[in-house]
């Protein structure tokens, strides 16, 4: 006769599975559908929120502002300007611009990470193409609700502009302090000169790194106010170039100790 070979020893799990109570068992059961459950909704709302942030994004967007920023005046081309300039906006205010799709994942993780801790907005984490939704659709508030709109806005300016575009439009809208708008109001301003001259007149190294200062603090580090303030902001711009191998150790310690005439303010009304 043949016989079902039987173990010698008990099957734990068999047994701990057959002794096992019935509402354990539909407990069991139930837990591991909620979560297979949970995890999908958390998948379909991963996948879902940057469509319907993008699609969001069209309804805060004023048309007409939009056409108006390239109709300036004092509107200036990336072309038009040498490269070290946006070079060091992007370098100090959003260095992975040209990888992110308007809104950089770890940028933002951090500066959430910090007003946690420090219980009050500190850091925004805005990207550049945040800062250009920001400047040209909303206001400064430091709630919750304008960061949703501007990470909205972003997405889908994206959407529509190539990065070369949003950066230009970023550097002819921001705010530079005094009333001035916009690098082709700021280079002026400032400098006395125009952001599109060329050769001996063109805007140094070290003139584009402290205007790149400004957008973090216009009136706290213009060289119009605070003149030894900016030049400590200047720095922090130009090392922050160094470190990430836009320029070399040479070109910012020669744009540091570069002598930059800023004029006079008997020759205009400072706001």
């Amino acid at each position: 006769m043949n016989h079902l070979p039987i173990p010698l020893g008990r099957n734990t799990d068999l047994y701990e599975a057959a002794s096992m109570p019935k509402s354990m068992k539909k407990f069991g059961v139930r837990w591991k559908k909620r979560l297979r459950i949970s995890f999908l909704v958390i998948m379909m709302a991963a996948i879902l929120a940057p469509i319907v942030l993008t699609w969001t994004g069209n309804i805060w967007i004023d048309e007409k502002k939009l056409a108006a920023v390239q109709q300036s005046n004092s509107y200036v081309k990336l072309d038009e300007m040498p490269d070290h300039v946006w070079k060091a906006f992007v370098a100090i205010e959003d260095h992975r611009f040209m990888q992110h799709p308007g809104v950089d994942p770890i940028g933002l993780s951090r500066a959430i990470w910090v007003d946690i801790k420090e219980g009050a907005y500190v850091q925004g984490g805005s990207t550049i193409t945040m800062q250009l939704a920001r400047n040209l659709f909303l206001t400064n508030d430091k709630t919750m609700t304008r960061k949703v709109k501007e990470v909205a806005i972003a997405l889908q300016l994206e959407q529509r502009y190539s990065k070369k575009e949003l950066l230009e439009m970023y550097l002819n809208v921001i705010y530079f302090g005094h009333g001035k708008y916009g690098i082709g109001e700021a280079v002026p301003f400032y400098f006395g000169k125009k952001a599109t001259e060329t050769g001996d007149r063109a805007v140094t190294l070290g003139e584009a790194a402290m205007l790149a200062s400004l957008p973090k603090g216009p009136e706290r580090y213009s060289p119009v106010k605070n003149w030894d303030r900016a030049k400590e902001r200047q720095a922090v711009v130009l090392n922050r170039m160094n470190e990430l191998a836009v320029i070399d150790q040479g070109e910012s310690a020669l744009a540091k100790n570069e002598s930059i005439s800023v004029v006079p303010t008997a020759k205009r009304a400072v706001k």
